[in-house]
């Protein structure tokens, strides 16, 4: 007798109606031995067809056994046998035990996402046993089978990250035969589906088990189970589980440096991958002497996360490993913590020379105090001697001059040590060249690769090289310098150290401050680079400003970061502060989204006039003030604006750019290399980070100070590479319309971004999906918050994005048309953000967009506040709206505004476009505070392009240039999916093309600028022509254009640190001719303010230099725009003996 072997093939067609040609290979045939095959055809539950059998004999050996193949949707079955035996098995084929089957659904119930199937037969019988009949009808006829009803208590037995467990007992009525069960199941997050095997647990007591794995962790689940007959589905019983958590990947280790003798710092990033949230990590270190491990776990706060730590009580002169790993708690089990992976190990020596503060013994200290017992007697009897002859000494130096040495002062100390970076480097053994720029972008690609490990050999060879090189820094360890030293572990270096001038009668070690001469790109002594000043250096600080002749400091750190002191306000909050010798007075303040940047008068108060020398000048800090926490920029794209706008500002024969964070190492060193880079990439087309950073660390310490920082130099060059040049003059904005290609590759670059799920989690959760009218929805780190009602999930969500504008990072709240079940949302919202703002592009309808604001007769009320209408007029193209929403608990009430444009934009009258935008941003400056709230039917194209053209005509009103690339990149980054098509991009510029440029958006800034110093004005003629004549200090050195007409002014960056802004209504004013110090020395005040909006076309400035000449007991210049276009200008100089009316053909 033949041995018999049945083997079963399933291949999906997924096509109806359709001729299709199937090809099928089957392994596992036996060689020399006789297969039959028939194929079947089945569609859903129906039997099989008519068998098409094909015998066949292989000669040679299958190189494996058969296995069965398995395919989604209706499926069609191939079955052989193994045998001699003439007469083919027509049987029907058993019922498979997995059988996925997207198209089928349970009966009565109708899903959004297509769900998993699982059949199961009965006990694991064959479709030719038996089939299983209910107990409770034994006589029921197969042709009178109605459907099963639901199978009893389905329940969840046990939930892990993967797997869920359940149980259920056959139905109460089976109505049938019952030949299996159907287990759909489908998870809420999104629509991608894994298809485990389930297997069958043996039956107890009619009791069912089945595990359903591989499934995704902390993802919610529906799961549906029905029985089935052979003819019928029967009624679902469902059960709703969510996985649990599963641990979180490895952290990525960014720092591990010696912070003592005995204690090492240690930081990282946190995971790139968790569930739900990271509750705590785990620090792990031991001393490679020894096979323990010791612990250190950190709870992590739910508003802060910390991702640093100092590890104490270490052994000096000993190896340390450490590694941490992140962990979650279980959401089943709450007293359960699910474990992540650990990082990579990292292993460091502990030095003795860690040490900044070395202890004294107790025995030391006790001989130590009877020696100063001793001591004091002998010092009491010239004390007095010593104060007289300090009083004199005092009053000596005190009255000394100060010289001001016009020639540059010589190099002090040596560079020796210091290597040719730009040239191949050789480290360990490999060598590393300048990469060109066309193969920046692959070369950053395989750095990131396998966990950035890249970026970890090249950094680790960095910070190994600098721990070899030991430069002597005696001046930083001096017992009266040490305390000039923000952190112990941070010094500088003394052959690259900048030296003060010394004093008359000052000792020589006091000509120290902590700061160091760095070299930029083929410029020696480029930058230097500092601490953040503490009270106890400011009057260093200045003095160092002056000598060195600064002209530009780049400040990139905020005073105060997370709870702790990073830097001492140098500067005088308004008016002047003295520091030392050196009078500081503070000029103005323009504070942009990114950055803010800073006018600064200072003057000597010492030095003896020479000829030709100056005894005051102008200082432009620049304050980056968005660069986060711990970490780095969310974009680069900021960052390189502010690097080249803050470098082009200093001038050709200014001295080094001062450079300071907190400690002036890490984000000063990341700013020096970018400019560096940038430079070489303009003038060699090639990069060498790596090299550069090796050269310039032998100038300061710890220059770029941790891995993430090496690794977003990177990251921001690529940027660099591939946006270009994206600061666009106006008059360039209309020929690039019809630049397709330029346009076109824009566009690509600015949607490449694409979030990941975990950036989704609030937006994607089943309780907050419903409230989302398309995808397009607010990533984690962008979204609006509300107010949390206790106990309520989801009740925090709201489908909005913050966006940034031209002066805050928050100026804008993008926002879909409102849901009927989110219209108390949305004035949530409002009056959580305190919105007084309301832009409405989206038209009403009866249908989806619903009116969500109340009528004049029926407020809308909450269980917190009151909404009423109070007045609508129609303005125009558009209808404005006025709101009071009362506080129901105190009497607090906020004013609301709602413009409503459902034509916007109208590109046949594009005026209106501009119109629209000004008188919003009227209604906005009378309220400052709160943000502008753009609503369009789902919170996109049109809502960003509002945002896109506000705050770009303010740029162009500033300094005649626009970046619709930055604006548009961004704004992808915050709200993915609002451009659609390059045309969306090709609007902007179209619009802004047409843009009229006495708009007047300046207005609404109310820019204004005062000089309250005489002094200023009158001591110094040729500093006071540089700061009010056309093209200030800024403009001659960047070659920026003023304002319409050419009117220049005072010059500082946009929000996006693109290009200069220039006060377009600055006169010009010229120093009086033949004017002298002496005839000016007893001027008094000059107040001078600017009114209205820019000067007309054609006006240069207005003259009014000769009216300061003989300005002896005070007055006022007022420059103000007159008539209805502003097309009049006048000037009035009133003081106590002239009155003077001009006009603008007198300038």
């Amino acid at each position: 007798m033949a041995l018999e072997r049945r083997t079963n093939t399933r291949v999906t067609t997924g096509v109806a109606g359709v001729l299709v040609l199937l090809l099928l290979k089957i392994n596992g045939a036996s060689p020399m031995t006789t297969s039959a095959t028939a194929t079947f055809a089945t569609l859903g539950d129906s039997g099989p067809s008519l068998s098409s059998p094909v015998i066949t004999t292989p000669t040679t050996v299958p190189p494996e056994q058969a296995m069965e193949h398995q395919h989604a949707d209706s499926e069609s079955s191939l079955r052989y046998t193994d045998g001699r035996s003439d007469e083919f098995d027509q049987e029907e084929p058993e019922e498979p035990l997995v059988l996925p089957v997207k198209s089928t659904s349970p009966k009565g119930l109708s899903l959004t996402t297509t769900p998993v199937v699982r059949v199961v037969p009965i006990g694991g019988a064959r479709a030719n046993d038996e089939p299983h009949t209910s107990t409770h009808d034994p006589t029921f006829s197969a042709d009178d089978e109605i459907e099963p009803s639901a199978p009893q208590n389905l329940t969840v037995l046990e939930v892990t990250s993967t797997t869920i467990k359940l149980t259920w007992r056959e139905p109460e009525k089976a109505n049938g035969a019952i030949h299996g069960y159907r287990v759909y199941y489908i998870h809420l997050n999104q629509t991608e589906l894994h298809m485990p095997i389930l297997k069958l647990s043996e039956m107890q007591n009619s009791v069912y088990h089945y595990t359903l794995s591989n499934l995704k962790p902390f993802t919610e689940y529906r799961i549906l189970v029905t029985a089935f007959t052979k003819k019928h589905d029967g009624k679902p019983s469902e059960v709703a589980q969510r996985t649990d958590v599963s641990g979180p990947s490895a952290p990525k280790v960014v720092n591990l440096t010696c912070h003592s003798h005995n204690a090492l710092y240690y930081g990282w990033r946190i995971p790139q991958t968790f569930y739900n949230t990271i509750d705590l990590y785990i620090i792990s270190y031991r001393n490679i002497a020894y096979h323990e491990f010791r612990e250190i776990r950190i709870t992590v706060n739910a508003s802060i996360l910390e991702t640093s730590l100092i590890i104490p009580n270490l052994t000096t002169n000993s190896v340390y490993e450490v590694k941490v790993r992140a962990a979650s708690f279980s959401v089943i089990n709450p007293k359960q913590i699910i474990l992540g992976s650990y990082s990579e190990p990292r292993k460091i020596s502990l030095q003795a020379n860690c040490e900044k503060a070395p202890l004294t013994s107790l025995r030391q200290a006790y001989d130590d105090y009877n020696l100063a017992v001793l001591a004091g007697i002998v010092f009491s009897c010239f004390v007095l001697l010593l104060i007289v002859l300090a009083l004199i000494l005092w009053k000596k130096c005190f009255h000394a001059a100060y010289y001001y040495l016009d020639d540059p002062q010589p190099c002090q100390g040596s560079q020796a040590g210091l290597i040719d970076w730009e040239g191949p480097s050789d480290v360990g053994g490999e060598v590393r060249c300048p990469v060109p720029v066309a193969d920046f972008a692959k070369h950053v690609a395989q750095l990131h690769a396998d966990g950035d490990i890249g970026f970890s050999k090249e950094y680790e060879a960095i910070q190994g090289e600098a721990l070899n090189d030991e430069y002597p820094s005696e001046n930083s360890q001096h017992p009266e310098n040490k305390g000039k030293n923000r952190y112990l572990n941070v010094i500088a270096y003394d052959h690259s150290r900048v030296h003060l001038r010394q004093v008359p009668g000052q000792k020589k070690h006091l000509d120290y401050i902590n700061a160091n001469f760095i070299d930029g790109y083929q410029k020696p002594r480029a930058f230097i680079g500092t601490q953040g000043p503490l009270p106890g250096t400011f009057d260093c600080f200045w003095r160092m400003i002056w000598e060195q002749r600064v002209a530009v400091i780049v400040m990139i750190t905020n005073l105060v970061e997370r709870g702790r002191r990073k830097c001492d306000m140098y500067w005088p909050k308004d008016g002047t502060e003295t520091y030392g010798i050196v009078q500081v007075r503070l000029v103005k303040e323009d504070v942009m989204a990114t950055y803010t940047v800073r006018t600064l008068h200072i003057k000597h108060l010492k030095m003896k006039k020479k000829k030709q020398s100056q005894q005051e000048k102008i200082v432009y800090q620049y304050h980056y003030t968005n660069w986060p926490d711990h970490g780095t920029p969310d974009h680069p794209l900021p960052v390189i604006n502010f690097v080249k706008k803050s470098t082009t500002a200093n001038p050709a024969d200014g001295g080094p750019i001062v450079v300071h964070c907190s400690a002036g190492v890490g984000r000063t060193g990341t700013f020096i290399v970018l400019d560096a880079m940038l430079k070489q990439i303009e003038a060699k087309g090639t990069l060498n980070v790596f090299g550069f950073l090796r050269y310039i660390r032998a100038q300061r310490n710890y220059l770029v100070q941790t891995e993430e920082q090496y690794i977003f130099i990177h990251d921001a060059l690529v940027e660099a590479i591939d946006s270009g040049e994206t600061n666009i003059k106006a008059e360039a904005i209309g020929g690039l319309v019809n630049h397709l290609d330029y346009i076109d590759g824009q566009y690509k670059l600015i949607i490449s971004y694409q979030p990941k799920e975990i950036n989704l989690t609030s937006s994607l959760k089943p309780v907050n999906a419903i409230k989302n009218r398309s995808s397009l929805v607010p990533l984690e780190g962008s979204r609006v918050h509300l107010t949390p009602k206790p106990g309520v999930e989801g009740s925090d969500y709201i489908n909005a994005t913050w966006l940034h504008g031209f002066r805050r990072l928050r100026d804008f709240i993008v926002t879909q048309h409102p849901l009927i079940e989110t219209f108390k949302d949305f004035w949530q919202m409002v009056w959580d953000h305190n919105a007084q703002t309301v832009v409405l592009l989206s038209s009403v309808d009866n249908m989806s967009f619903l009116q969500f604001w109340p009528n004049e007769s029926e407020p809308i009320e909450s269980d917190y506040y009151r909404i009423r209408l109070v007045s609508e007029t129609s303005e125009g193209d558009y209808i404005v709206r006025s709101f009071v929403i009362q506080s129901i608990q105190d009497d607090y009430e906020l004013n609301v505004k709602m413009f409503e444009n459902p034509a916007w934009p109208d590109m046949n009258n594009t005026r209106s476009i501009f119109d629209f935008v000004l008188r919003v941003h009227e209604r906005c400056s009378e309220y400052r505070n709160g943000p502008i709230v753009v609503v369009d039917r789902y919170g996109g194209f049109q809502a960003c392009q509002f945002c896109c053209i506000s705050s770009l005509a303010m740029q162009l009103e500033y300094d005649r240039t626009a970046n619709i690339y930055t604006y548009a990149k961004l704004y992808h980054n915050r709200r993915p999916g609002i451009w659609t098509s390059y045309d969306d991009i090709r609007q902007i510029y179209r619009i802004l093309s047409y843009m009229p440029p006495d708009l007047g958006l300046l207005r609404c800034t109310e820019l204004r600028t005062e000089f309250d110093d005489a002094a200023m004005m009158t001591a110094t003629p040729d500093l006071y022509s540089k700061i009010c004549s056309n093209g200030s200090i800024n403009n001659q050195l960047t070659g920026g254009g003023g304002g319409a007409g050419g009117g220049g002014g005072v010059s500082t960056p946009d929000a996006m640190g693109n290009g200069t802004t220039t006060h377009a209504n600055a006169p010009t004013m010229q120093p009086p001719s033949g004017a002298t110090t002496n005839s000016m020395a007893n001027a008094q005040p000059l107040h001078m303010t600017m009114v209205g909006g820019p000067p007309p076309a054609g006006v240069q400035g207005v003259g009014v230099a000769a009216t300061a000449a003989t300005l002896q007991n005070g007055g006022t210049v007022i420059v103000k725009m007159n008539g209805e276009d502003n097309d009049e200008l006048s000037v009035v100089v009133a003081t106590g003996n002239h009155h003077l009316n001009l006009d603008h053909n007198q300038s």
